[in-house]
């Protein structure tokens, strides 16, 4: 177990941020479902959207999350409305190097929640919390250029683009992605 213990629930104006929990997979899978065709378009960043869904593939999901959570592995997080209990999207560290310091961020908001500043409001609490009990620690958030609303969302919170990667996808089309970074270099001036 790592000695990294991070918090099971986050609260916004408008939303909790909750690890997902057993039991959470069909809700999950309805969100994907309504988002899955605008998923795909981004199979750098969401390489899972890719591959055939189910609500027992969802449930798996939340299952696993809660165990890497609870090891400290990763820190995933379900998006919950307050005023309705709808899923409205996933935010979260997936890829956690706790020898360098490095934590990336994925996120995506369901199709019916978009529009409204939620990815904002999540990326927001989450980073602020993170600068917060971890200032040693890096974000890092690969967003493929084309994708203007993730890039407006990393800008808001802060995030500076540091590099752009040009890759080829399976289909061999080319395309850029950019790594944006927020942290460390707060306090010390520094991003290494």
């Amino acid at each position: 177990m790592n000695e990294v213990m991070f918090t099971q629930v986050l609260e916004t104006p408008r939303m909790w941020l909750r690890c997902p929990m057993p039991g959470n997979g069909e809700a999950l899978y309805l969100g994907v479902q309504q988002t899955l065709a605008q998923l795909q378009t981004w199979p750098d960043s969401l390489p899972w959207a890719q591959q055939p869904q189910s609500p027992d593939i969802s449930e798996d999901y939340c299952q696993t999350c809660y165990a890497a959570w609870v090891m400290g592995l990763r820190w995933p997080l379900l998006m919950w409305d307050k005023a309705t209990g709808q899923l409205a999207g996933n935010i979260g560290f997936h890829q956690i190097d706790h020898d360098t310091h490095t934590w990336e961020l994925g996120y995506w908001c369901c199709l019916s929640f978009q529009g409204q500043g939620r990815m904002s409001e999540a990326v927001s609490i989450l980073t602020a919390y993170v600068v917060l009990h971890w200032p040693q620690v890096l974000m890092l958030c690969r967003i493929d250029k084309r994708n203007l609303a993730s890039l407006r969302v990393v800008q808001k919170a802060g995030f500076r683009c540091e590099k752009e990667e040009d890759l080829v996808s399976d289909s061999g089309s080319r395309y850029l992605v950019q790594h944006h970074v927020l942290g460390r270099d707060w306090q010390t001036g520094q991003s290494d």
